[in-house]
């Protein structure tokens, strides 16, 4: 009888299982998240105006759908509309966000307001005025 024989408790067996395992995590994992995020963003909201840059811009939509002179200019007064509105948005946000962290740094002690700008990347003079940060 050989004195090793080839079983559950060969190094070179559990190396290879190793391997096969990692592998197939590898896999299952890559192809896991790209199915989630795919059916993720394919169905967030509902599908309309902010899906015009992922088909190819205002250019593309016009081309294919071969608007009339009236029609661009209702189309074109829409997609102006979304887009100040979605800026109005995210103008809002930087400015809540702006305000919440005057609100934390009121509160934090100098070596705290360093180590908040550094686990933020932050520059230590602060976030960027906001007009709302200066109402309470």
């Amino acid at each position: 009888m050989r004195e090793r024989e080839a079983g559950w408790s060969n190094p070179k067996v559990l190396g290879i299982l190793a391997v096969i395992f990692i592998c197939g995590l590898a896999c299952g994992s890559a192809i896991t998240s790209t199915v989630i995020h795919s059916r993720l963003h394919a169905g967030s909201g509902n599908p309309g105006i902010d899906r015009v840059p992922q088909i190819g811009g205002w250019q593309r939509l016009k081309d294919e759908l071969e608007l009339t002179p009236e029609q661009v200019k209702i189309v074109t007064k829409e997609l102006d509309d979304y887009g100040k509105y979605y800026q109005n948005i995210e103008d809002q946000r930087e400015d809540v966000a702006a305000l919440g962290t005057q609100h934390i740094l009121s509160v934090l002690t100098p070596l705290q307001k360093q180590r908040f700008y550094r686990l933020l990347g932050m520059p230590e003079t602060g976030p960027k005025a906001s007009p709302v940060s200066s109402v309470r």
